[in-house]
């Protein structure tokens, strides 16, 4: 690779390691074209890329930088998945697609400057994502006022029913 080329990577790793607030290095050896691809696929839609490259560029590229926590993990073929959106949603492909694939291992990652060992990236996808957890403290904010409702309603309930077996007792009564 050209002198050139290889700044230009090294720049556009730095780019992504600062945009990324969580990167995910995984050892991606074994694996097939058609595995890659559709793992970059799954990445693309949890708001993500996967990227593959030399290690001593990315040292390069996280050299004076938060993410140099993660040169221990920078050995042997390297894949980086860069998350944009939602962390967690990262975590989970990663982790399914690691469990799914015996070729695929996460070897850690860095999250917001925070060096992550390959449990805590486990850790991190069995929790739940983002809109998970808007479900549930709405779900959390709406059960008041639900009670609310039911017992306000309560009373009529009960007064209708009473009607209707005092209709039914003069029903037969009268038969």
């Amino acid at each position: 690779m050209e002198y050139s080329r290889k700044v230009e990577v090294v720049e556009q790793l730095a780019g992504r390691f600062e945009q990324a607030p969580i990167t995910i290095l995984a050892d991606f050896k074994g694996l097939t074209v058609s595995e890659i691809t559709d793992l970059r696929r799954q990445i693309g839609a949890a708001e993500g890329e996967f990227v593959v490259a030399k290690n001593t560029l990315a040292r390069l590229a996280i050299k004076d930088t938060g993410n140099e926590v993660i040169n221990p993990l920078l050995v042997g073929p390297t894949g980086f998945a860069f998350g944009y959106g939602d962390p967690i949603a990262i975590a989970k492909v990663l982790d399914g697609f690691a469990k799914e694939t015996d070729a695929f291992d996460v070897k850690g990652g860095v999250f917001e400057g925070e060096f992550l060992e390959s449990r805590q990236v486990a850790q991190l996808a069995a929790m739940p994502g983002r809109d998970e957890l808007r479900a549930q403290l709405l779900a959390l904010l709406m059960t008041p006022a639900t009670q609310l409702v039911r017992v306000l309603q309560a009373p009529a309930q009960q007064l209708v029913q009473v009607l209707e077996a005092r209709r039914s007792e003069l029903a037969e009564s009268a038969e």
